[in-house]
């Protein structure tokens, strides 16, 4: 029992390892190649854990292999565009000025049940008030509207907007965000004053807090 847990353990962070060395992109946006490599690498990682008699070394060299092997060819897919183009395929243009091209369909084997119902998902009902439609090579279906079905912006109205930014996290769970407050220029001991007019004497009573591009600090205090 304590060697199964044990090698458990290890093949579980290797994978996590893996799987951040694989990079960021969200599972519903990897390419069909990453998703081979991350199904093969599910696979290799059940078997030292199922079968304890094979040594476990022999578990983890495969993965590493297909590890070194994936981030060598994403590297290379980098510098060569038709390693890109081969290993991820590349965007196909499915509807162009609001008309559907057959032969873009066909060669992504994508049918237009299959389109219709990306379109309303992505509230796009009619097919003739979208620019482009574009399948990207993840699977994912990019849509761009007509210029006069587009929902309006200040920019069109000629209304000037101030700059909002990201919001800076000041206090997360109770703990000071030291690099946050060092970004914005300012000091724990700010942080103390402002946290002091609103009747908060001590950081942990604090949830979360932040501090926004005009000077505003949200604060969320603990219940009870």
């Amino acid at each position: 029992m304590v060697i199964s847990i044990y090698r458990t353990l290890v093949i579980y962070l290797i994978v996590l390892i893996v799987i951040r060395l694989m990079g960021k992109r969200e599972i519903g946006q990897i390419s069909s190649f990453d998703l081979v490599v991350a199904l093969i690498i599910a696979e290799l990682a059940a078997i030292p854990m199922e079968q304890t008699s094979i040594p476990l070394w022999q578990g983890i060299a495969p993965i590493i292999t297909l590890t070194t092997l994936q981030l060598a060819i994403s590297y290379s897919c980098l510098k060569w565009n038709w390693l890109r183009d081969l290993i991820y395929g590349k965007p196909n243009i499915l509807i162009r000025n609001g008309k559907i091209i057959e032969e873009e369909m066909r060669k992504s084997r994508y049918n237009i049940e299959d389109l219709l119902t990306q379109l309303r998902q992505k509230n796009v009902p009619n097919v003739a008030d979208v620019e482009f439609a574009i399948l990207e090579s993840s699977g994912q279906l990019s849509i761009i509207p007509q210029s006069q079905k587009r929902p309006l912006t200040p920019a069109d109205l000629h209304i000037p907007t101030k700059y909002e930014g990201l919001c800076l996290p000041l206090i997360i769970d109770g703990e000071v965000q030291e690099t946050s407050i060092k970004q914005a220029g300012l000091s724990r001991e700010w942080l103390m004053e402002e946290m002091r007019k609103k009747g908060i004497t001590k950081i942990e009573e604090v949830f979360f807090a932040s501090l926004d591009t005009q000077g505003k600090i949200y604060v969320d205090v603990r219940e009870g």
